[in-house]
């Protein structure tokens, strides 16, 4: 009976985080103007996602000091959204030209003629679309964990779809569910946004092992026979080894 109190207040407490990290992600999209603002709020919902991750699993190892003190849950948002202000929105409205050219390219498949070379190119635009929307949902994560640039972010987001699919494959498609539970239930947008497809996608990039610990030795380059995504330079948190 008490575990069963225990997980249920558990539930409970995470459903008002999700909750207040999605009005803050409202707030802070209004206070770049949307088109501004959009994509650092959204880069500061992962940090915070990420701190509460990794603040967790050190906490479950044995002997595991106390987490080191956080400030409130509002200047730690408003402090990410600050310092994420340019970098997220080179990210953000990089992928957003590289998909309306993809899209573009598609639209100018299926209208023009092309001949015998137009069934080929609309078959590898498929496949191009497929990788770049699971590389695309893995983003967001790896630009929280990793301090890089746009360039290397997304490299390493194609890197994880063509070395790991199966994890790139999976995390898309826990995000996917949730995306499709929204659309089935558009209330739980109203509830928690984007903050409960961020926990999901962060969570299940952490314990898939290859977002690596701050504290891991550093390894060789990547290559596809080994896990992806070696230790750089990772954003400040308390993570586990």
């Amino acid at each position: 009976m008490g575990r069963l109190l225990g997980l249920h207040t558990r539930v409970g407490e995470v459903g008002l985080r999700l909750l207040a990290l999605h009005l803050l992600w409202v707030a802070g999209t209004l206070a770049g103007g949307v088109v501004l603002g959009a994509f650092p709020a959204g880069a500061a919902v992962l940090a915070v996602v990420r701190r509460d991750v990794l603040d967790a699993a050190a906490a479950e190892r044995p002997g595991a000091a106390d987490p080191a003190a956080r400030t409130s849950l509002v200047a730690e948002f408003r402090a990410a959204w600050r310092a994420s202000f340019g970098p997220a929105n080179r990210l953000g409205w990089t992928v957003t030209a590289l998909w309306a050219v993809l899209l573009l390219d598609r639209r100018l498949v299926a209208t023009v003629d092309l001949g015998g070379l137009g069934p080929a190119l609309a078959g590898l635009l498929w496949v191009l679309t497929l990788v770049a929307a699971v590389a695309t949902l893995a983003v967001p994560a790896l630009a929280a964990h990793f301090d890089e640039g746009v360039r290397a972010t997304l490299r390493r987001a194609v890197l994880l779809v063509l070395g790991r699919p199966l994890v790139a494959l999976g995390h898309a498609a826990v995000v996917g569910v949730v995306l499709a539970a929204y659309g089935l239930v558009p209330g739980l947008v109203a509830v928690v946004g984007l903050a409960l497809p961020a926990l999901l996608s962060f969570t299940t990039l952490w314990r898939s092992g290859v977002l690596p610990a701050a504290t891991a030795p550093p390894g060789p380059a990547p290559a596809l026979d080994r896990p992806l995504l070696p230790t750089v330079a990772l954003r400040p948190g308390r993570t586990a080894p």
